[in-house]
């Protein structure tokens, strides 16, 4: 079966929002396994035999999250060449983070899906539709 993982880490909830919408679409494709993890609960071996793994992060102060830096860091003991890698989060003013977390992937040898999904503040009805789209559309691609 396979998996999608997503991960996020969401300060003021604005992200976490967009992973839960997120995994709404991936959920409406059948035979997806799919975890969704606060980046604080992520046991990085749930990443390891993932197909995609989609990685959240809001921008605060200019700055990628802190709670994402561990699982970038954990994820250098994976090998996750050539696995498909999607980033998503909020912002206020700057939007660092998903940005942050492209480059990291693409360190890592991972095909990422560019540019990324990046919201300013609030996610509004139609970034709500677009979070949706892009968790259905990454399990159809791999079903």
């Amino acid at each position: 079966m396979a998996k999608i993982v997503i991960v996020y880490a969401s300060g003021l909830g604005r992200t976490k929002l967009m992973a839960e919408t997120i995994a709404e679409g991936v959920k409406t494709v059948p035979n997806i396994e799919l975890i969704l993890k606060d980046a604080y609960d992520l046991d990085i071996k749930d990443l390891a035999d993932a197909d995609v793994i989609i990685l959240g992060g809001s921008t605060y102060k200019g700055e990628l999250n802190k709670a994402m830096a561990p699982v970038l860091t954990k994820m250098e003991s994976l090998d996750l060449k050539n696995k498909v890698g999607i980033a998503f989060g909020s912002y206020g003013w700057s939007g660092e983070g998903v940005p942050t977390i492209i480059n990291r992937m693409k360190e890592l040898g991972m095909n990422v899906i560019e540019p990324g999904l990046m919201v300013k503040q609030e996610p509004k009805k139609d970034d709500l539709e677009k979070c949706f789209d892009l968790g259905r559309t990454a399990a159809l691609a791999i079903s």
